[in-house]
């Protein structure tokens, strides 16, 4: 026998990474990074529903909850993948060789293997990054040694575990492929040392992707290693079950039933998967069933490993033909391994990936849609806003036109009004002049203070009057502005703001009132009484009469020549006017030339002057009777003016003295008025103007606010799109995850 019949380790090293294994790293690498993506895109969903602050319509508790989940249910498939692995049962009768047949196919003796009752718990080793190896104890996190294996798995030892007990022993990954390449063996007990089936799968074999049944082919399949994989049936879905004939180097001792012994092996094995546990055919069944010496072949595999042929190990002819046939079988469980754990452990988590993917992207689509109402809603309402914006700048303009046109018109009237009714009552000052009752005194001191109540008595009259004429359709007018005002602002404003505006206005605890300012006192502080004695038919007085009616005469003729001159310069017509001084000369009688003539002269002078012309023209008689009804006349006056008549002449004085005082500030009594309405009208249009300014601002703040939830929601909407196309990826991803390592297969 060379060694060019068996594959050197070099050779097995070289076609390692073409071991079909590889395809679950290679599957589990994938399926990770992908739920690395899944974990980030969950998370990234979570922060931007738990950021989004929104309507409760959008996103509400319940929904923010089951993103939430999401992060939870990726952590736990996370923390299941990094615990996934090719698992590998191994079952059979006590020293049928399990414990050597994981130690030829890990190349070293690691597990504790010997005659009778070996294994005394179950042995599950996995690939440790470290370079050292080591174990845990089930329920302990100390590192042991690993040479302590043989004490604390073996049934033999002294300190006894449970037989369901778990021993994990750590082998570093670099001394071994099959642990390189993420799979797990798993050493059992006999099936014949304990009754205790149900728990033995229940605790290490609902995970296994492959079971290894390992029979003495010095003898046959027993009940007990039938009724255990009866069970296992029962709880796993058509589990993969290898059987392997151990210790078939003793048919070299009788070579003649070699073939014979090997048949009838084969077609029970045969039978048992394909008829009993009806898990294959009979086909497939038979490519499942070896014939090999797992002594012979980690003895072979030492040698190899020292550098030698591994015939060199060889202790039976046919060492050769067992050699490859483990190597066979470790061919076929690689494949049926790799297959088996891709599909059964990844194909369930690519499904609720995609599942996981589908649900986050139904949710998110839902989102989209209520975002897209809500930014349809405020678009809608940004154009009915700034529509009614520019609809009330608008408007406002017309408003203030039409209302400060309205109020001039109103201004004037008052002026006009103000200014007619006072002059009213001007002319009739006489009539409560005369009614003014106080005691009348013409000392001077008494005079002063009579003045002063007779002052107060008129502009209090004066005020009454006016107030009582005016206030009420003044007032009238007034509320009546201010409504049509109001009015016309109320399509300007919320109806709320309206509201208070017009409370505001109509709540005001007094109604307006003009304040007339007439202030008497003022007006006639320089009013100087004459009540001394004067005779209406003196010299003096009939020459002031007379003088004084010359005069308006004069001037009355001089206004007419006057247009007349003008009229004559408008149209080119020639008039002859007379000489003004030869009309009056000529008109004049005998009693004008003698006032004329005597104009100059004062007193008894002038008296005597007239006496001698009138003397010399109408004679004495006539004089002298005319000097007695004369003298009568003076002495009736004399003895008639009593304090009765220095009241009334007081009183006559006075009422010609304030009508002319009076009529000097009507102008302004009227302007006054009219400016105070103005005033009141205006104050009332600003605070409209300012309530409608203010609305407006309201409305620019309620615009931006619109404006910035619009962008908010466009933001949110381009997030919710972006998020939602994610999604698809990430499902696109796992399709073709399942195309490549599950459908394929």
């Amino acid at each position: 026998m060379t060694s060019a019949l068996v594959p050197s380790t070099r050779a097995m090293h070289a076609n390692a990474d073409k071991s079909p294994l590889q395809a679950f790293v290679k599957a589990k690498k994938k399926i990770n990074d992908i739920y690395m993506e899944i974990e980030e895109y969950v998370d990234e969903v979570t922060q931007f529903i738990n950021a989004l602050h929104v309507e409760e319509e959008i996103v509400n508790e319940a929904k923010r909850k089951v993103f939430a989940s999401y992060g939870h249910k990726v952590a736990g498939i996370r923390e299941i993948l990094a615990r996934d692995h090719m698992k590998v049962a191994f079952f059979g009768r006590t020293s049928n060789g399990k414990s050597s047949v994981i130690n030829a196919m890990l190349r070293e003796k690691i597990l504790p293997t010997g005659i009778g009752h070996t294994t005394n718990c179950f042995c599950q080793v996995e690939g440790s990054d470290g370079p050292e190896a080591y174990l845990i104890k089930e329920g302990s996190h100390e590192k042991l040694n690993v040479t302590s294996i043989k004490q604390l798995a073996n049934a033999l030892s002294r300190e006894k575990l449970s037989e369901s007990s778990l021993v994990r022993i750590f082998w570093p990954r670099e001394h071994c492929s099959l642990l390189r390449d993420d799979v797990v063996f798993v050493d059992s007990p006999g099936v014949d040392v304990s009754a205790n089936l149900d728990d033995w799968i229940d605790n290490h074999c609902l995970n296994a992707d492959v079971f290894v049944l390992v029979l003495n082919a010095e003898s046959t399949m027993t009940r007990a290693e039938k009724q255990f994989f009866h069970t296992v049936s029962q709880k796993l879905s058509k589990p993969n079950i290898f059987i392997l004939n151990n210790r078939w180097d003793v048919s070299a001792n009788e070579p003649e039933f070699q073939e014979s012994v090997k048949s009838q092996h084969t077609e029970r094995c045969v039978e048992f998967l394909s008829k009993e546990l009806k898990i294959t055919n009979e086909a497939e069944a038979a490519q499942r069933v070896f014939f090999v010496s797992a002594r012979e072949v980690l003895q072979g595999r030492a040698e190899e490993a020292k550098g030698n042929s591994p015939s060199l190990g060889a202790i039976a002819e046919g060492f050769q033909m067992r050699y490859f046939e483990f190597q066979d079988f470790e061919r076929e469980f690689e494949e049926c391994i790799s297959k088996t754990a891709v599909q059964t452990k990844f194909e369930k988590h690519s499904s609720r990936g995609k599942a996981l993917a589908t649900e986050m992207c139904e949710m998110l689509e839902d989102i989209l849609k209520r975002v897209s109402v809500f930014l349809n809603q405020k678009l809608d309402q940004k154009n009915i806003l700034i529509e009614h914006i520019q609809g009330t700048e608008i408007e406002m303009i017309n408003v203030a036109r039409e209302t400060k046109l309205q109020i001039h018109n109103m201004v004037e009237g008052v002026e006009q009004k103000v200014s007619k009714t006072l002059n009213d009552e001007i002319w009739r000052l006489n009539v409560f002049i005369d009614k003014f009752n106080m005691p009348f005194h013409p000392d001077p001191l008494m005079l002063s203070y009579y003045k002063k109540e007779l002052n107060s008595y008129v502009e209090s009259a004066l005020d009454s009057n006016l107030r009582a004429r005016m206030s009420m359709a003044l007032t009238m007018n007034m509320e009546a502005a201010e409504r049509d005002m109001i009015a016309r602002m109320h399509a300007l404003l919320p109806n709320e703001k309206f509201g208070e505006l017009t409370n505001e206005i109509l709540a005001r605890t007094q109604p307006f009132e003009m304040l007339y300012c007439l202030n008497c006192q003022n007006l006639c502080a320089d009013f100087q009484e004459a009540l001394e004695f004067k005779f209406s038919w003196g010299i003096s007085a009939m020459l002031q009469r007379f003088t004084g009616k010359m005069k308006k005469r004069i001037r009355k003729n001089r206004a007419t020549m006057y247009c007349q001159s003008n009229a004559q310069l408008a149209t080119p017509t020639r008039m002859t006017i007379a000489p003004v001084g030869g009309t009056i000369k000529e008109r004049m009688s005998i009693v004008s030339r003698l006032a004329l003539a005597s104009v100059g002269f004062r007193g008894t002078v002038g008296g005597l002057v007239v006496a001698g012309i009138m003397l010399k023209t109408i004679g004495w008689r006539v004089l002298a009777g005319f000097g007695a009804l004369y003298g009568f006349a003076y002495m009736y006056e004399r003895l008639t003016w009593t304090k009765s008549a220095k009241e009334r002449a007081f009183k006559s004085q006075y009422v010609r003295h304030a009508t002319k005082k009076l009529k000097m500030i009507v102008d302004l009594t009227s302007a006054n008025c009219s400016h105070q309405v103005q005033q009141e009208l205006s104050s009332i249009f600003t605070r409209l103007c300012r309530s409608v300014t203010n609305a407006t601002i309201d409305m620019n703040d309620e615009l931006k606010t619109l404006e910035a939830q619009i962008t908010l929601l466009e933001n949110t909407q381009k997030r919710v799109k972006l998020l939602r196309n994610k999604a698809n990826y990430i499902q696109n991803e796992l399709k073709i995850f399942e195309n490549i390592y599950i459908k394929s297969n």
